[in-house]
């Protein structure tokens, strides 16, 4: 019986148990050693005081979240099927942060106050080592720990027995769930007791799941009795479309109109635009957002008109071939094609974007152009310029420029057209967003401003009041344009990957084959068009003349796999890259920050090539 009070339980209890010294302390282990050594070494590695420290406050935790709604009512039960015992009942997010608790009676709550298992405060792994919480995020599984088992020596008189509550459907933890009471009132049934009840929770969540589809069924219902056209309706890891919609696209072009219409879906609540699903496909779509209260749950897409080479197939009667216009044409070669050529090989996504900027350049508006980075914010904005006002002189400011030296600038060109542009406002002080409204005023003046537009990268672009732009641009810059990352306007691949290849030979004869270009269409492309830049680069460095063939490719890409039923999937990749370049590829802080194990982490690195 002591032993089992003393030890860690987990998905392999066994009974041959054998003490060993793990550090300068005992550990009671057997047929879970690797277990617990595995933990207690995270846990120095994290540099986890055993000896003491506060338990870090976090703070900001969704105590109202989906989690907590559907979890509270089984702590309830939980509380109420244990009141004989001295238990506190938790749960915390898939980072730790405790979200709400309940007692059986006030003893065992002003006790577990002591160790600060209160809502808003953190036991990840990391922070407290070896722990019913952060260790079931650490490990992806149920843990029951003991007494001496715990790492912080403040913990080692309680027993904590935890389980992990996944979504159903993605398997990714949302959370854990947690007993925490007295070394003398702990049991080995609590394990399963624990189990089993975020198993509950975990059914809870798969009906809110099955609600959500439901209300994307019933959408459907709606919009098919309300109109003749194509239509379809799609969600996470739900795609409903009509036989008309089945019989003029195939799996791949249903893919790509759901891709962008989630993407628009996201933006507005109704959008209408075109898509181009080949070069001889182009398809004219209208979505409207699918919300259940605050959440979008996903979008209903119907299908407007589609044009197969050059001959418009009318689907409503009001329907009309899309005309394209061919000055909205290429925007990131050399400018060496024909308008014809631009309008078959630029999508509708690009042409839409330039559309906007280009109506904001004529109209000599400030504009909030955001992105995310290498997408080709700045390169657009230039382009357009200089396509309106091919005289203009285009002014750059940068976090830290000097005022003197930008009124030096202006002076300099009193008599000239004047653009600005701004990069990085996001990153910018209070003096230096003083400044530049001084400038704008100044030359607003003169009568000489063409324009002036704000680059802002979208994954440092905060709207937190404390970001001096985001609380001055109001008044100065007029719209925001949205432009959009490579992976959702691919159709351009084949006209950018031409023009790259002709920017970095100089005009030099090099090809790709079809299937390296299939193969590009697949990738994520985080790192958007400077990342292709780099790879044909790359791929120059090993053939710089002939054919470039997959086998040609660097191996982050010739190495991915993206199903092209896997746009879950290939969200997922991105989110990982993205975390492991945010924690500078430390696996362990990526794991944390993405809310999964490390072992899944690893696991997921293997399968995407990463």
């Amino acid at each position: 019986m002591e032993d089992t009070m003393m030890g860690i339980v987990d998905d392999t209890d066994g009974d041959d148990r054998k003490r060993v010294r793990l550090g300068d302390r005992d550990a009671l282990i057997g047929g879970t050693d690797e277990f617990v050594a595995a933990s207690w070494l995270r846990s120095q590695a994290a540099g986890v005081s055993p000896e003491g420290g506060d338990i870090r406050y976090i703070g900001d935790v969704d105590i109202a979240s989906r989690l907590v709604h559907y979890a509270q009512p089984v702590l309830e039960k939980l509380i109420e099927y244990t009141e004989d015992v001295p238990l506190s009942v938790a749960v915390s997010d898939n980072k730790g942060r405790v979200l709400s608790r309940l007692d059986t009676n006030s003893a065992i709550g002003a006790l577990v106050d002591t160790i600060s298992l209160a809502p808003g405060f953190s036991y990840a792994e990391s922070e407290v080592g070896t722990n019913g919480v952060g260790t079931v995020l650490e490990s992806g599984r149920s843990v029951h720990i003991v007494g001496a088992a715990h790492f912080h020596e403040r913990f080692q008189k309680y027993s904590c027995s935890g389980a992990p509550i996944r979504d159903p459907l993605s398997g990714h933890i949302e959370g854990v769930l947690d007993l925490t009471c007295l070394v003398e009132h702990s049991t080995p049934l609590l394990h399963s007791f624990v189990r089993s009840a975020a198993s509950t929770i975990e059914t809870a969540l798969l009906n809110d799941r099955e609600l959500n589809q439901r209300i994307l069924f019933n959408a459907f219902s709606k919009m098919e009795a309300k109109t003749r056209s194509p239509l379809l309706v799609a969600g996470k890891n739900v795609l409903i479309s009509t036989s008309k919609a089945q019989k003029l696209f195939d799996a791949d072009e249903q893919r790509i109109i759901v891709q962008h219409a989630l993407y628009l879906a996201e933006r507005a609540t109704k959008a209408t635009e075109e898509i181009e699903l080949s070069p001889q496909r182009i398809v004219k779509i209208r979505t409207t957002r699918i919300s259940s209260g605050k959440s979008v749950v996903g979008v209903g897409v119907s299908i407007v008109n589609l044009t197969t080479l050059d001959v418009a197939v009318y689907v409503t009667a009001a329907a009309r071939a899309p005309q394209f216009d061919v000055t909205n044409g290429p925007l990131m070669g050399t400018g060496h094609n024909s308008g014809s050529e631009s309008c078959n090989e630029v999508s509708s996504v690009w042409k839409s974007v330039k559309s906007l900027i280009r109506d904001a350049v004529e109209r000599k508006e400030n504009v909030v152009v955001v992105g995310e980075r290498g997408a080709g914010k700045e390169k657009l904005i230039r382009e357009t310029v200089f396509e309106v006002y091919p005289d203009v002189a285009v002014i750059e400011l940068e976090p830290g420029f000097d005022a003197n030296d930008v009124k030096t600038d202006v002076d300099s060109g009193r008599n000239e057209s004047l653009y600005l542009i701004l990069r990085h406002p996001e990153r910018w002080t209070t003096d230096e967003m003083i400044s530049v409204k001084k400038v704008l005023s100044d030359i607003s003046s003169r009568g000489n401003l063409v324009g002036a537009a704000a680059i802002v990268t979208e994954a440092e672009n905060s709207d937190s009041e404390d970001n001096p732009f985001h609380r001055s641009h109001h008044g100065i810059f007029g719209r925001s344009i949205q432009v959009p990352p490579l992976r959702h306007r691919t159709n351009d691949l084949p006209y950018l990957v031409r023009q790259t290849l002709s920017e970095i030979t100089g005009n030099g004869v090099s090809e790709m084959s079809s299937e390296t270009l299939e193969k590009l269409s697949t990738y994520p492309w985080p790192g958007n068009i400077t990342e292709l830049r780099h790879a044909l680069s790359e791929c120059l460095s090993k053939k710089p003349s002939g054919r470039i063939e997959v086998e040609d490719l660097p191996d982050s890409i010739r190495l991915s796999s993206i199903h092209a039923s896997g746009i879950l999937e290939h969200v997922e990749r991105e989110a990982i890259v993205k975390s492991l370049e945010e924690n500078d590829g430390n696996r362990m802080r990526a794991a944390k920050s993405l809310g999964i194990a490390r072992s899944s982490l690893y696991r997921k690195m293997k399968t995407y090539k990463i």
